[in-house]
């Protein structure tokens, strides 16, 4: 929509004067001396004017801005009551841009092109009658990012037959070398991009990537759907499609079998994204799509003999191919429609099926399945977690996102080679330990953030701190003992006896490690936190009796009174600070959680100033979902909050908008391991609801929040039932890579991967299994 240069709401009895301040431009408009006005504008009322009250013509179009650069401007207001409220009331900002409702300002960093018309309100806040607003509209070019560099593969979405064969091509474009390199997860794929089909007896998904020789960080898939001999009875095979974008060509088809050719292909109910067509003759979809969303419909093919099935698919249609992937995920959507899910799950395989892969129709982000209940073929059928103990926080993955680790509902870590192209992962040094399918480890532990072959642990009922490295991957290493906490004595008491420990992590220099012990019994009943220092040795802080020990930095009594047990702890990224979660209180304060400096006897108490719900910490940065606009419980969060280590008490609020509706009980679980050096990267979630009518945006989705501008990205959904017996099952618990490309998840899948008992079904809250999945972040 167009808008006029100037629409005025002209009333009551003072001047409210709105400018436009752009840098050095500035620009004002008027409703004095309006000529004809109806008997209720008589008296002098609203106008918009220069310093001289007289009207001048304000410029439609303001200053162009570029995808992916920052863009500031500020509409300001004079006279009337302050405060006042600037609100966009019909058109949109570009994506990726705000106004600030209390300042008027418009920032952000525009994420799609194009020539976006809106128009912007301000009222002052007298009362009733006395109230004075203006309007105004305009229009912001935003340009395209001419410096990325794009690949675009032909054929798109296939469908052959076993064994089959088909050309591909790749128009790569802004850079001078052309050239690509083609990668299929099955079948084989000539350096000229021709392509073999697996011989099956099932039909299968095939993906094919084409990587820029140029720039090897840009790619882009297709997948090939790869068929069998028809049936004698008719179906559809296709349960998925993939996801569009605005403007750009789409094309996909939709296959069915058996039956008696030719067939007929139909909508039957919803409808396809505007600009895109269903061939009735061959079930192609095509067009240029002009709408983004996510579209449900149900297709029906008609055979010669007159039989006929039906299919329901949801094509998800995002606004830009630009800056696909991390920091800013510009190929996932980020509006606030609902994203059902419509039946059954993507068949992930039963008891087994590591290595399935398949496009979540919702959002169109592949997810591939990483274990299954032969795993371990030493202990079958059990469940397995991204994380550790029910922690979305640990950084379970290594720098580059070719190894990981997992964990089994026994305890076990798995460490886990992973192939960022084909998305196929498998157990380390499977060969040398046959029995039980490759290296496990009865350990807690992170990933070094400096050396992608590193692996720091700690066993559970020791107080030692081990090193793997895993740079020969057909020899497993020998640990190497950095540190054992009980050595010295600045640290642990003499003969300290490992009751429980929690691995806090490792700074991103690898120079620090943090720990929490117990003598006493299991999680809660420990009092002591220690941290190593490469080169200094042990600092040791006492939550009982308040003293800080330790062979450097200060000791003494701590800054707060409170004296309690901990349930457990957590290491700021750039290694200064440690969070203290609280248990048992013994005297004092002990609204926590508490932030140890480490080294010194400063502890801040955050002392329940928003600081309830799950979180997450960057270099300097805490995060945590405070209960709010949603409830106030720790399974009741919705608003992300970051404030400082060193100034607990003045947080500021991430998430710039919610879907209308969200109530408790939700829950959102962080993961921060992407976070840069000043906490710019977005903090990531998985997210629960049991809520399933009416089913809102969000619920048991996996997101990634800006804490810059409060983006909020959506790329899967978790498919957990939220009743799992398992709490990483039931929280869908994730992580999020280093890298920020992969997000590691939790998951019972909807109730379809067979029970811990071995058995193909399952009674859901009571035995089913659960497995990790992986989700392609674009």
């Amino acid at each position: 929509m167009l808008f006029p240069k100037s629409r005025l709401v002209c009333g009551g009895k003072r001047t409210l004067q709105l400018s436009l301040v752009l840098f050095s431009a500035f620009a004002v408009v008027g409703c004095s001396n309006l000529q004809g006005l109806s008997e209720s504008s008589t008296t002098q009322g609203l106008s918009l004017s220069s310093a001289a009250n007289s009207f001048k013509a304000v410029p439609t179009n303001l200053p162009a801005a570029s995808v992916g650069k920052p863009y500031t401007a500020a509409v300001s207001a004079k006279g009337g009551v302050e405060p006042y409220d600037f609100r966009v009331i019909e058109g949109k900002l570009p994506p990726g841009l705000i106004v600030n409702a209390q300042t008027g300002s418009i920032s952000g960093i525009p994420t799609q092109a194009g020539t976006f018309d809106f128009e912007i309100s301000v009222q002052d806040s007298a009362l009733s009658a006395a109230r004075t607003s203006a309007r105004h509209g305009y229009s912001i070019e935003v340009g395209s990012c001419e410096s990325c560099t794009k690949i675009t593969i032909t054929p798109l979405t296939p469908n052959i037959k076993s064994a089959g064969r088909v050309q591909f091509s790749a128009l790569v474009s802004n850079v001078s070398n052309s050239g690509v390199t083609w990668k299929a997860s099955s079948g084989a794929i000539s350096s000229s991009g021709v392509f073999t089909a697996p011989s099956v007896t099932a039909p299968v998904t095939v993906i094919v990537t084409a990587t820029s020789v140029a720039q090897p960080s840009a790619q882009a898939s297709t997948t090939i759907s790869v068929s069998v001999v028809a049936s004698a009875t008719l179906s559809i095979s296709t349960s998925s499609i993939p996801a569009g974008t605005i403007g750009v060509p789409y094309n996909a088809s939709l296959v069915a079998t058996g039956g008696q050719s030719p067939y007929q292909w139909s909508i039957v109910s919803g409808s396809l994204p505007p600009g895109l067509q269903l061939s009735a003759s061959d079930g192609g979809l095509s067009g240029a799509i002009t709408k983004s969303g996510s579209f449900a419909f149900s297709v029906r093919v008609t055979d010669s003999a007159a039989h006929s099935v039906q299919q329901n698919l949801i094509l998800a249609v995002s606004n830009t191919t630009a800056g696909c992937g991390p920091p800013k995920y510009n190929c996932s959507r980020t509006d606030l429609l609902a994203a059902k899910i419509l039946g059954v799950p993507p068949n992930m395989g039963n008891l087994i099926g590591v290595g399935t892969v398949v496009a979540d129709p919702s959002f169109g982000n592949q997810v591939t399945r990483i274990t299954d209940a032969h795993t371990d073929p030493a202990i079958l059928n059990r469940t397995y977690m991204a994380g550790q103990g029910g922690s979305a926080d640990v950084n379970i993955w290594n720098t580059d996102s070719t190894l990981l680790f997992v964990q089994d509902s026994g305890g076990w870590m798995f460490p886990m080679t992973f192939d960022p192209a084909s998305l196929k992962a498998g157990r380390l040094y499977a060969s040398n330990f046959p029995t039980n399918g490759g290296l496990k480890l009865r350990a807690t532990g992170a990933w070094s953030f400096n050396d992608p072959n590193v692996l720091y642990t700690v066993e559970p009922l020791t107080a030692t701190l081990n090193k793997y490295d895993f740079t020969d991957r057909v020899n497993p290493p020998t640990p190497t003992q950095l540190f054992d906490f009980r050595s010295g004595s600045h640290c642990l008491p003499a003969g300290f006896t490992v009751t429980w420990s929690d691995v806090g992590g490792v700074s991103s220099d690898d120079t620090v490690f943090a720990l929490a012990f117990s003598d006493k019994g299991s999680q809660g009943s420990g009092v002591y936190v220690a941290a190593y220092k490469a080169g200094k040795g042990c600092t040791l802080y006492n939550t009982q009796t308040g003293q800080v020990t330790g062979d450097w930095g200060a000791q003494g009594e701590v800054t707060v009174p409170a004296r309690f047990s901990i349930h457990n702890v957590k290491l700021s990224k750039d290694g200064n600070w440690l969070v203290i979660v609280n248990t048992t209180c013994f005297s004092g304060n002990c609204d926590g959680p508490f932030f140890w400096q480490v080294g010194t006897t400063t502890v801040n108490a955050c002392a329940r100033n928003g600081c309830s719900g799950h979180w997450t910490e960057g270099q300097t940065t805490w995060v945590n979902g405070d209960g709010m606009p949603v409830g106030g419980g720790v399974y009741e969060t919705g608003q992300y909050k970051a404030r400082n280590f060193s100034t607990p008490a003045d947080p500021r609020a991430l998430v710039s908008q919610f879907p209308a509706g969200l109530q408790s009980p939700f829950d959102m679980l962080a993961s921060w391991n992407n976070a840069d050096s000043a906490d710019t990267y977005p903090v990531f979630s998985s997210t629960w609801s049991p809520i399933t009518s009416p089913w809102l945006p969000w619920h048991n989705e996996i997101l990634a929040i800006s804490p810059v501008d409060g983006t909020v990205w959506r790329f899967a959904h978790t498919y957990t039932t939220t009743s799992s017996q398992r709490f990483s099952t039931k929280y869908a618990i994730g992580a999020i890579s280093q890298d920020g490309r992969f997000f590691a998840f939790s998951s019972d899948w909807m109730g379809t991967l067979g029970s811990e008992s071995g058995s193909s079904s399952c009674t859901v809250g009571t035995n089913c299994r659960g497995d990790v999945f992986v989700v392609a972040l674009q």
